[in-house]
């Protein structure tokens, strides 16, 4: 049954991979409602993808606590993390304590960024960005909202299939959390080609500090609170800085 799932949730993500492959040529002057067409084409390809697949072969395993409980399979390797990080083993962080110094971190770091966008902008330079993603930012009011749904959806379904599913079918097939773990978040890079190479590094970089946070704390509400406002910042408070609430069309 693992092998299986593990075939159906490879085959979900070369899917997922074969549509992303698609935002390499955004840009240029799109016909209206073509980008929010591909907005909104990107939350269903994402929510069946890496949602529904999730959802459906946990249910299938029987293992839909794991949504809300760290998996057996992963303790030890959370065990681990802990030690590496603190140097002692430790009882994993209270999550609500966690969840406010993460959302204190990110707005703090959001608002660095902004203030940092302020100087370049004042002194006739562009954003500063890791990675190719201009074409896929909001530049109008009304794709702000869908910037908002996609970031909201990347946060919860992409932690449940990379955090979760994936390195948990890994481990399950080959006995390798950190094995599963390690996979999962080179894939997680990967399914970000469409920013090319730094893009790809940086989103990866990303990954693992979502896979160690949710080891760390065993809460995967909290690795998918920390991935959707990292993304709000990106797709919605700096677009809407930059000038797109101004934008009605």
């Amino acid at each position: 049954m693992t092998a299986a799932l593990l075939a159906l949730a490879l085959a979900s993500y070369g899917w997922f991979l074969k549509g992303e492959a698609l935002r390499r040529r955004w840009g240029g002057a799109p016909a209206p409602g073509s980008r929010t067409a591909r907005f909104r084409r990107w939350i269903v390809r994402a929510g069946l993808s890496f949602g529904f697949v999730s959802l459906l072969a946990l249910a299938l395993l029987g293992r839909l606590e794991a949504f809300w409980a760290l998996p057996h399979e992963f303790d030890a390797l959370a065990a681990a993390s802990r030690m590496a990080l603190l140097g002692r083993e430790v009882a994993p962080g209270n999550p609500g304590r966690l969840a406010a110094a993460v959302a204190g971190g990110l707005g703090g770091g959001a608002l660095v960024g902004l203030s940092i966008a302020t100087w370049r902008r004042r002194r006739g330079k562009g954003d500063l960005r890791i990675g190719q993603i201009g074409a896929l930012l909001p530049r109008t009011r009304g794709e702000l909202g869908w910037g908002g749904g996609i970031a909201i959806t990347a946060g919860i379904v992409e932690e449940a299939y990379f955090r979760l599913l994936l390195p948990l079918l890994i481990a399950g097939a080959t006995g390798s959390a950190l094995g599963g773990f390690v996979v999962a978040t080179l894939l997680f890079g990967l399914a970000h080609g469409y920013q090319r190479i730094w893009g790809m590094v940086a989103t990866t970089l990303v990954g693992a500090l979502f896979a160690a946070l949710y080891l760390y704390s065993g809460a995967l509400w909290l690795a998918m609170l920390a991935h959707g406002l990292l993304d709000l910042n990106s797709l919605v408070l700096r677009p809407a800085f930059a000038g797109a609430w101004r934008v009605r069309h």
